[in-house]
């Protein structure tokens, strides 16, 4: 028995329904929408103090952009109300276990990125900050080669991990309101101030080097 009013849906309906359900969730995320958590910037241009011609560089770039369209990417600090600056970029590669004959059977991989955020006055919108990521990683000294391309597939891996954080706490709501009252911290304590116009370091780490069963035990 049917009441009056009610409405019951086939099971084509449903599928139909879900489809557009599935349809519209796609239109918003291709039209810029924050589905991920993240928040647009509240400044209009960014200074990003990473070198572009490193694949890490050019993923922070793209990952700003996407989350903040609204504010442009400039090519020197003096352009900036927002500059970042990259502090320390670090790898480290160390053995973490052994088998019984003495050889490495598993290698920690980590990153250890410093980074700050500060306007153009050089008040600190996130004071130095680092991001670490650890990976483990199974190790056989009788296929090295293949090895060299884990380790870089894992590393670039972890690279995207990192972008992914850095991007969070760049679009956190405590950085809007640093950039709002600037020369404080959340507790009204005066911020570090910076020097914007600083030079950025360029080291750019090496490309990961298998480690060689005869070398010395290498420590992090």
């Amino acid at each position: 028995m049917h009441f009056a009013g009610q409405h019951t849906h086939s099971p084509r309906q449903s599928w139909l329904l879900r489809g557009a359900c599935l349809a519209l969730f796609m239109l918003l995320s291709a039209c810029g929408f924050a589905l991920r958590g993240v928040t647009p910037m509240p400044f209009d241009t960014l200074y990003v103090g990473i070198p572009d011609t490193t694949q890490f560089g050019a993923d922070v770039r793209r990952s700003l952009r996407a989350a903040s369209p609204n504010t442009k990417i400039v090519n020197s600090p003096k352009e900036a109300q927002a500059i970042l600056q990259q502090v320390n970029d670090a790898r480290s590669l160390r053995e973490v276990s052994l088998n019984a004959q003495g050889r490495v059977e598993s290698y920690e991989l980590g990153i250890n990125f410093t980074f700050r955020l500060i306007d153009a006055k050089g008040n600190a919108l996130i004071p130095d900050t680092t991001l670490s990521i650890y990976r483990e990683m199974p190790y056989d000294d009788q296929i090295v080669q293949a090895k060299q391309g884990q380790i870089e597939t894992l590393y670039k891996a972890m690279q995207r991990d990192l972008v992914s954080r850095l991007l969070r706490r760049m679009t956190a709501p405590d950085v809007r309101k640093a950039f709002e009252n600037p020369g404080k911290n959340e507790d009204g304590v005066d911020a570090p101030v910076y020097d914007p116009n600083a030079a950025q370091p360029v080291n750019t780490p090496a490309p990961w080097q298998t480690p060689s069963t005869t070398d010395a035990p290498l420590s992090r």
